[in-house]
């Protein structure tokens, strides 16, 4: 293939498309293999057969028929951004079908729907905050705004964001028929005569009209430039001087004329970029996008979550996507920005529609199996991202965020204003919780303790919003008093512990002078458990008494000395050290990367993997060196699968000394649960080992009914058909995935369901399990028949399989899913 060839034809396809875009003559149009081999004066042949390589290769579109016409696909992209091309389009298609509402060509006269304002885009009030201001103050300045240039990467928006400033100043000035014309630079980067006709227009010849400047074409209205950055240094000087002169020179006019017209120009190039050099300073505003990755999880899951409404719209139907989805979506790296973003989300729209056709289903699933394996690929990897994305995901309640056909979402909108009613609300719990007399508290530790929990995490927003709450003068002398005491070293170092009572004091000196003393106080209650940090408290109250002039209140003594004895528990708590023994080469090894990668804290884990190759005695002596390095103190807590594993804690207790539990039947689940209460200064290692559970199937009006009903099922059946599994464990497990699924599918509890139900999964994962699983005649026909069913009951499954480590296949779903099917 001869490259040369294919770069000349290339660049021909690019500046023939953009003159029908610019003439509005895409319909049933384009380069065909005759014209551009006679214009080119190339061999047909070979324009044939470069053209349909560059369709191969995605840099075109063909429309089929006689002759056969090509699009470039990136000129239709960059001037459409909200478009979807397929890429091919067929004989007897109308071309303008695909063309979005929010086309670049806009008129006066246009029913199409259009951009919102500026204050709409995502990122206003965030990572664009600073652009969107500079826009409006650009466009709002007398008389004609000033010119700005936009620069960022490819694909971050900048076009669109052009567009936004356009409608915001047709709102600004109340003129709906403001004219707007774009002119993209790159057809001109081999023609510099061409754009120096389009500034300042072009003289009559022979048999032809002379045409007005770009500027006085558009006259009181905005002219936008499209990346710049391929003009010729002749071309930006002399668009620099009509810039700076504020005025050009119409070749159909004699005199210089005023410049009535705002600019605005984008480019990919940053600011400083040399190619851009004669015209850059020039510009006054200069307006930054940033590339997706530089703005946030919160926003990127807002573009995602538009570009699902907008896909909706375009195909005009329902569409639900799981939020798991979402989160692979915010995980995965874009390096192409909104334009690779929509690229990736059309092509999981595209597969979920191929298995839920629109004409017969009322709604598309975007599920796993819509995923490309590029996406599922790299889910690990970013599992710390994609977790944060699950949490930030969870103001929305159900598991699927839903997009309607008309182009509107309740799932984005309560996502978008979902910090606003956040911060609001935190800010308001951080600074006004406190504010309450503690004679109406009925338990005072347990207050306390809920408290200084929140403040440990608290992050720094609310701990600012908190401290300019706190009377200057009551933190100082605290943190004096706290000085003068080396018992409290540890604890002055964590002075945000001691926030909220620092904001309980000052609001308690507010109206102390209002309050009125009883004649007999009550006897204190902590001065004789806790004498430092009681002595403590009242040095302080009566610090405080000599200052305003209020006599001092046992009760809040005690309650600033509960407060410090809770406070120093934090600053001076000792993590619980947990080591993980499983079988297996990798398996605790796994486990704890996955922690490590989605757990954050000051945690202290380790594991063995117990593979086949070790013998227990080399087991016991490793488990004893790394029980010995990872005990801090507070002992250690050791998690094993099964036997002889669990033996190994009362070794180590035994020759060592290191105070140990040990917990078996390990599962991630558990995993997390233990390492998150590891961290906790109320738990130590017995309450941790006694005290934490696992999740409890939720509550219902028959509880106690089911429960003993479950559990004679599983001693008199399930029991005597399974051989190895843990019938308890599987049983617990299971009874939580069943009551999900009938939450989900709206089907109430009855026992019949339940029994088909436990008896027929706890084998199931026991065939799992042993890689014996069931086949399932013509298992793609019923997939496709109850696609939404099989979703169902695959996904509430999940924990399941996570909990034993296994897989489940869609033969065996299948199966599960007949139990419901007659209930439906």
């Amino acid at each position: 293939m001869n490259s040369q060839r294919l770069d000349k034809i290339k660049k021909y396809l690019k500046v023939k498309t953009a003159e029908l875009i610019e003439t509005d003559q895409l319909n049933q149009n384009g380069v065909d293999a005759l014209n551009c081999s006679l214009d080119l004066q190339l061999d047909r042949a070979n324009v044939s057969r470069d053209l349909n390589t560059l369709w191969k290769n995605g840099d075109a579109i063909k429309i089929q028929g006689k002759p056969v016409y090509y699009l470039d696909y990136a000129m239709l992209t960059q001037h459409y951004p909200d478009c979807f091309f397929p890429s091919v389009v067929g004989k007897d298609e109308n071309f303008n079908n695909y063309l979005s509402q929010k086309a670049a060509v806009q008129s006066a006269n246009d029913d199409e729907e259009i951009l919102d304002s500026l204050d709409e885009i995502i990122g206003a009030t965030g990572s664009l905050s600073e652009a969107v201001l500079n826009a409006k103050s650009a466009v709002s300045y007398p008389p004609y705004g000033i010119p700005c240039l936009i620069h960022g990467p490819n694909g971050v928006g900048k076009t669109s964001f052009s567009y936004h400033m356009v409608n915001y100043a047709r709102k600004k000035r109340n003129d709906p028929k403001m004219p707007v014309m774009t002119v993209y630079c790159q057809n001109y980067q081999d023609g510099p005569s061409l754009f120096m006709q389009a500034l300042n227009g072009s003289e009559k010849k022979a048999g032809l009209k002379g045409n007005d400047s770009i500027f006085k074409l558009c006259e009181n209205g905005v002219v936008i430039l499209e990346q710049i950055q391929f003009l010729p240094f002749s071309c930006q000087n002399a668009l620099a001087s009509i810039i700076n002169a504020a005025s050009f020179h119409n070749i159909l006019q004699s005199a210089a004329t005023p410049l009535t017209t705002m600019i605005i120009a984008t480019t990919d190039c940053d600011e400083q970029d040399e190619r851009i050099s004669p015209l850059s300073t020039s510009f006054p505003i200069h307006l930054q996008i940033k590339d997706i990755e530089s703005r946030g999880i919160y926003e990127k899951i807002e573009l995602i979550l538009d570009l699902f409404r907008l896909e909706a719209k375009h195909i005009h139907t329902d569409i639900a996507v799981h939020k798991d989805i979402i989160a692979l979506l915010a995980a995965k790296k874009f390096p192409g920005n909104l334009n690779q973003m929509r690229n990736e989300i059309q092509i999981c729209c595209s597969k979920a529609y191929l298995e839920n056709p629109g004409n017969k289903f009322r709604k598309v699933y975007v599920t796993y199996q819509a995923l490309s394996i590029d996406l599922l690929s790299q889910s690990e990897a970013n599992s710390k991202v994609n977790s944060i994305a699950i949490s930030l995901l969870s103001c929305i309640e159900s598991d699927y965020a839903q997009f309607n056909a008309d182009g509107t979402s309740q799932s984005a909108a309560i996502f978008k204003n979902a910090p606003n009613k956040f911060n609001e609300h935190r800010l308001n719990q951080f600074v006004n919780e406190l504010n309450i007399d503690v004679g109406e508290l009925d338990n005072m530790e347990n207050y306390v303790r809920e408290n200084i929990s929140v403040l440990k995490d608290c992050p720094p927003p609310q701990l600012d919003a908190i401290k300019k709450s706190i009377n200057p003068y009551v933190y100082q002398l605290t943190l004096a008093k706290l000085s003068q005491r080396p018992f409290f070293s540890k604890l002055k170092k964590n002075v945000q512990l001691l926030y909220g009572i620092l904001l309980h004091i000052s609001n308690y000196l507010k109206r102390a002078h209002e309050e009125t003393s009883s004649v007999s106080q009550p006897q204190s209650i902590t001065s004789q458990f806790y004498p430092n940090e009681y002595l403590l408290a009242k040095d302080i109250y009566q610090s405080l008494a000599q200052v305003y002039n209020f006599e001092v209140v046992e009760r809040e003594i005690d309650f600033l000395c509960s407060y410090l004895v809770i406070a120093t528990q934090w600053a001076d708590h000792v993590n619980i050290a947990i080591l993980l023994i499983c079988h297996g080469d990798s398996v605790a090894s796994q486990y704890v990367d996955y922690i490590k990668r989605t757990i954050e804290g000051n945690y202290i884990l380790d594991c063995i993997d117990y593979n086949e190759t070790m013998q227990l005695n080399d087991c016991l002596e490793l488990a004893s060196i790394k029980a010995n390095q990872i005990n801090q103190g507070a002992g250690v807590l050791i998690l094993t699968d099964i036997e002889p594993l669990t033996s190994i804690g009362s070794y180590i207790q035994k020759n060592l000394h290191i105070p140990c539990r040990t917990i078996s039947n390990v599962s991630l689940n558990m995993l997390i649960h233990f390492v998150e209460a590891s961290m906790s200064a109320y738990n130590n290692l017995d309450t941790v080992s006694n005290e934490i559970k696992m999740p409890e199937p939720s509550s219902n009006p028959t509880g106690k009914h089911i429960n003993n009903f479950i559990d004679q099922i599983k001693d008199k059946v399930i029991s005597k058909t399974v051989a190895f599994i843990d019938v308890d464990k599987a049983v617990s497990v299971l009874d939580i995935c069943f009551r999900k699924t009938l939450q989900d599918l709206h089907i109430p509890y009855t026992d019949v369901l339940a029994v088909k139900y436990l008896c027929h999964c706890t084998n199931m994962l026991e065939r799992v399990i042993r890689n014996e699983t069931w086949g399932f005649q013509k298992i793609n026909t019923f997939s496709n028949e109850n696609y939404n069913l099989m979703h169902i009951v695959e996904h509430r499954l999940e924990y399941a399989a996570d909990t034993f480590g296994v897989k489940i296949p869609s033969n065996e779903i299948a199966y599960v899913v007949q139990i419901f099917l007659l209930e439906k």
